[in-house]
């Protein structure tokens, strides 16, 4: 499951130790990897930050965390076209010949 970072916005999954994009402790993980290469290298920067995901960064650093995921594929319903399914996002891979707009941009098979 991906959660917002308290101190960035940005996703990071809910066990994360350290957000991978601002290096923020995120809770206590004695004994666990929780350097944010090592947890990059593992894949835990799942979406990267900025415009995209939906979470802007109003004034004094707090981040904006009012955005909303319903399928839980780290899109907002803002940029994702398909907020039911979690195979459909903006970053999705198009499958040629089915007929489903994968990738949001309009159009099928691009």
């Amino acid at each position: 499951m991906l959660v917002p970072c308290p101190a960035c916005g940005c996703h990071v999954t809910s066990s994360a130790c350290v957000c991978p994009h601002c290096d923020a402790t995120l809770r206590r993980c004695e004994g666990k990897l929780a350097t944010t290469a090592a947890a990059a290298l593992m894949g835990l920067a799942l979406v990267g930050c900025g415009d995209k995901d939906g979470i802007d960064q109003p004034e004094y650093g707090v981040p904006d965390t009012s955005w909303v995921d319903e399928d839980g594929d780290g899109w907002s319903t803002e940029d994702d076209c398909d907020d039911t399914n979690a195979d459909i996002h903006p970053d999705a891979t198009e499958t040629p010949g089915d007929s489903i707009d994968s990738n949001c941009d309009g159009e099928d098979d691009t």
